[in-house]
């Protein structure tokens, strides 16, 4: 009867380990206080480290009339601030750039520029860095001038640049503001003057020279 006891009590004590030990091993391999698969409500966006660093001083979004509301708002006017956007005319990202211009400053690949939000940024600076110099002397002439009821400013300048190329603008100064030229979508350079008149851009220096590198 003891043995028998013995016997019961040892095949209880196996069978309560193994038990368990399985338990845990399934709970090991299937769950995780780290990692689910059952997410409730929106995932939160974590911002990338250049967003974070880029102004320190602002706190986004109110970040006014500084560089980065400039391209922040420019950014939304664009492609309402998508790095993956693509239009039917092939621009591509936030500031939805063409191929020639992003040749201009110096991108030849459209899938790492589609892929890189850093890269995107730096090809917006080395664009008004450019676009700056090719309109220099236009923006000392004509800064706080008022041509056909708008307000001439070096930020308006620059946004009228990217919509319609520095050219273009040029034009419209040199003809007091008798050739205007519009976009694809029928929007008029005038219009991004008016919207992005009075913004801070003195950070980024005129350089012909400029190139988008991470």
């Amino acid at each position: 009867m003891r043995k028998r006891f013995m016997k019961l009590s040892v095949l209880l004590i196996v069978t309560v380990f193994l038990v368990t030990g399985f338990s845990s091993a399934r709970e090991e391999k299937f769950s995780s206080s780290i990692f689910t698969t059952d997410t409730i409500g929106t995932p939160t966006y974590v911002p990338h480290e250049f967003e974070v660093n880029m102004n320190p001083q602002q706190n986004i979004p109110f970040v006014g009339k500084s560089y980065l509301g400039f391209s922040e708002d420019l950014g939304f006017s664009e492609s309402s601030g998508n790095y993956k956007a693509v239009n039917r005319l092939g621009y591509m990202g936030k500031y939805q750039f063409g191929w020639s211009t992003l040749n201009w400053v110096g991108i030849y690949n459209k899938s790492k520029f589609l892929n890189s939000p850093v890269l995107q940024e730096k090809a917006f600076e080395a664009l008004i860095s450019k676009n700056k110099w090719v309109l220099k002397d236009h923006i000392d002439a004509f800064d706080g001038q008022i041509i056909n009821g708008i307000k001439v400013t070096e930020s308006g300048l620059i946004a009228a640049a990217h919509l319609g190329g520095a050219g273009n603008v040029k034009k419209f100064l040199d003809t007091n503001g008798q050739d205007v030229f519009a976009d694809a979508n029928n929007v008029p350079i005038t219009k991004y003057m008016q919207k992005f008149a009075d913004y801070d851009v003195s950070s980024i220096l005129p350089d012909n020279n400029a190139r988008a590198t991470l």
